[in-house]
C-alpha cells in the first residue's frame, strides 16, 4: 500500500502520545513493506521534507492551531489540503490516514469520495469535557473552579468551530480502547460499525532495560526505592498527587519526575510545602535510551493522571520495561492495567490511595518482580508495533472495500 500519513503532531514536535504514534506507526507500516508518506505541521527547524524512519515526511508552512485560538488553523486546514492533492497528482495514494482530526482539510475538499480515509482518534471531546467537570468539582475555591470553567469553554468552543466534526462520519474510524468507543462516537456522530478497536504498540525491545543496579550506578543514584513518573506537567497529569502521596509514605522513596511544562514552578512548591523538596527529582524531558534507564532504575512507575487519556503511552513503556505500574483508574489506562496482576489502579486525586498502593508495592520485593514480569507479558502479548500494524492495516483495507463498494 502507498500510505499518506495527516499528523500535526509529528516527532518534530517534541515529546507527545500522538507524536510517539505517529512515529511508532510509520514505523511499523514501512517495515511491514508499505510506502509511507507523511504531511505535517510547520517543523520546528524550518525543514520542508526530510526522510525518518524510511519514510517521507513533508512539513507545510503553517501550525496546528494560532496561539490564542482554541480551533484549528485555517491555513494548515489548507496547507495540508495542498499538500497532498500535489503529493496524489504525482503518484496516488491508496489511503490516508488521520492522526484524530489532522485531515479535516482534506474532508473539506472532498478527498475522501476517491481515496478512503481512515482516522485514529487519540481522545475525545465528551471525555475530556467530563474530566474537566470533575476537576472542578474536586477543586475548592472560586479561582480554581473559574479556571476549570474556562477550559471547558476553550474546549467546546475547539470542538464545534467550525462544526466540521461530523465530517468524520466518512471515515473509517479506530480508537485505542473499548473505553473511547461511546465517547468517541457520540463526539463525532460516528457509525458504531465503522469504529474499530485498535490499541496502541510500542516497540517492545527498546525497552528491554539494563540491570537495576547497572542502571543505578550509569545515573548515579543510591540504593534506596525509587518512584517514577514521566510526562508533560500539566495539572491534569496528577504529579502534585504523586508528590502528596510521597509524603504519606513510610518508606524515605524518593521519586523522580521526567518532563517539562507549565506546571513544574508550582509542583516544586507543592514538594517544599509537603516538606519533600529534598526527596523529589526534576530532571527534565529526556531522551528515550535515558528514560529507558531511569525505568531500569525504578522500583515503581507511578501515572497518577487526571485525564481521561485514550492510550496513555508511558505506562506501556514501564510495563514494557518490567515495572510495576500505579495508576489512576480513568481512561484508556484503566483498561491497560489488571489491577492486583501487573499493577494498581486507584481513583484519580486520591492522596491517600495512592500512597497505601505505593507503600504495598515497595515492601514486597517479591509482589513487584511477579507484577513487573507480568506487565511485561502483556505488553508483549497485545501492545507491540507489529499488533498495532496489522489491525490498523486491516482497517485501512475495511475503508478500501467500503468506498468501492459505495462508489
Amino acid at each position: 500500500m502507498r500510505i499518506c500519513i495527516v499528523t500535526v503532531a509529528s516527532y518534530a514536535h517534541g515529546i507527545g502520545g500522538m507524536q510517539a504514534h505517529s512515529a511508532d506507526l510509520c514505523r511499523g507500516l514501512v517495515e511491514a513493506g508499505h510506502e509511507v508518506e507523511v504531511v505535517s505541521a510547520r517543523h520546528r527547524d524550518g525543514l520542508t521534507q526530510t526522510e525518518h524512519l524510511g519514510a517521507t515526511w513533508h512539513f507545510v508552512d503553517a501550525t496546528a492551531r494560532r496561539p490564542g485560538r482554541p480551533y484549528r488553523n485555517r491555513d494548515w486546514l489548507r496547507a495540508s489540503a495542498d499538500a497532498f492533492a500535489e503529493l496524489h497528482a504525482e503518484r496516488p495514494f491508496d489511503v490516508v490516514h488521520s492522526e484524530s482530526t489532522s485531515a479535516l482539510g482534506l474532508l473539506r475538499r472532498g478527498v475522501h469520495r476517491n481515496v478512503p480515509v481512515a482516522v485514529k482518534f487519540h481522545g475525545n471531546y465528551l471525555g475530556l469535557a467530563a474530566a474537566t467537570i470533575g476537576r472542578g468539582v474536586r477543586e475548592s475555591g472560586i479561582g480554581p473552579r473559574v479556571r476549570e470553567a474556562k477550559h471547558l469553554v476553550w474546549l467546546t468552543a475547539g470542538h464545534v468551530i467550525p462544526p466540521d466534526f461530523v465530517r468524520f462520519r466518512a471515515c473509517e474510524a479506530m480508537v485505542p480502547s473499548r473505553q473511547q468507543l461511546d465517547g468517541t462516537v457520540r463526539s463525532f456522530l460516528l457509525d458504531r460499525a465503522r469504529v474499530h478497536v485498535v490499541p496502541n504498540g510500542i516497540s517492545v525491545e527498546d525497552f528491554a532495560a539494563p540491570g537495576r543496579d547497572e542502571a543505578r550506578k550509569s545515573l548515579g543514584l543510591g540504593t534506596g526505592p525509587i518512584l517514577l513518573c514521566v510526562g508533560r506537567l500539566a495539572r491534569d497529569k496528577g504529579f502534585a498527587t504523586a508528590i502528596e502521596a510521597l509524603a504519606r509514605l513510610e518508606s524515605d522513596a524518593r521519586l523522580l519526575v521526567l518532563g517539562s511544562g507549565p506546571e513544574r514552578a508550582l509542583l516544586e512548591q507543592t514538594a517544599r510545602r509537603t516538606g519533600v523538596s529534598d526527596r523529589v527529582d526534576f530532571l527534565g524531558s529526556k531522551p528515550r535510551a535515558e528514560v529507558v534507564h531511569h525505568l531500569a532504575a525504578s522500583d515503581v512507575f507511578v501515572f497518577p493522571t487526571e485525564r481521561d487519556e485514550a492510550a496513555p503511552l508511558v505506562p506501556l513503556e514501564a510495563m514494557a520495561a518490567g515495572l510495576p505500574v500505579v495508576a489512576s483508574d480513568i481512561g484508556g489506562g484503566a483498561e491497560l492495567i489488571e489491577s492486583g496482576k501487573n499493577g494498581l489502579l486507584v481513583p484519580p486525586a486520591s492522596v491517600d490511595s495512592l500512597a497505601r498502593a505505593i507503600d504495598s508495592l515497595l515492601a514486597d520485593d517479591a509482589l513487584r518482580r511477579r507484577m513487573g514480569e507480568a506487565a511485561r507479558e502483556r505488553i508483549v502479548e497485545r501492545y507491540t508495533i507489529e499488533a498495532m500494524t496489522r489491525q490498523t492495516v486491516a482497517v485501512y483495507e475495511l475503508a478500501a472495500k467500503r468506498l468501492q463498494k459505495d462508489g
